[in-house]
């Protein structure tokens, strides 16, 4: 019997490929935002310490007291851009469980096919053995007469 084949492969192949795209940006929108969030944490952190800065007197409490302004419209940039990589994270997230969803569906097509194959090829190689034990039955019946003809003769 013929080999296997799976005629919508080159299809498989094609979303295999879209899904393993989707899975890159998907690590790539996830670093992004732990990324960001190493930043915001490191900004709370500076934000911490210079409150502790800005309760000494003269300069340096001045110098702190101005830090921890600019400190907290960091912050704000940094969480509105958190939000954003955040949004961008569900998208991609979202794309790539569609990638995988369609790739998974032509998987399960294919494994069904390959049963359905596997399971036509036994029962023909089935038919064969039967059809072989038939012919080598009847070849017995055959022998078994000729050597009876020949002994009542």
């Amino acid at each position: 019997m013929r080999r296997f084949r799976f005629r919508l492969l080159p299809l498989l192949r094609l979303r295999a490929q879209y899904e393993r795209t989707a899975r890159r940006e998907l690590a790539t929108a996830m670093a992004a935002v732990s990324a960001i969030d190493q930043k915001v944490a490191a900004a709370v952190q500076g934000l911490r310490d210079c409150a502790d800065q800005a309760a000494r007197p003269g300069a340096i409490g001045q110098l702190a007291k101005a830090l921890e302004n600019g400190l907290r419209r960091h912050q704000w940039r940094l969480q509105k851009q958190l939000t954003e990589a955040q949004q961008r994270l569900d998208v991609v997230r979202a794309d790539y469980a569609q990638k995988a969803k369609d790739l998974r569906a032509l998987q399960r097509l294919r494994d069904q096919q390959r049963a359905e194959w596997r399971a036509a090829a036994q029962k023909a190689e089935q038919a064969e053995l039967e059809e072989l034990a038939s012919l080598a039955r009847g070849a017995a019946a055959a022998v078994e007469d000729t050597e009876v003809e020949s002994w009542s003769v």
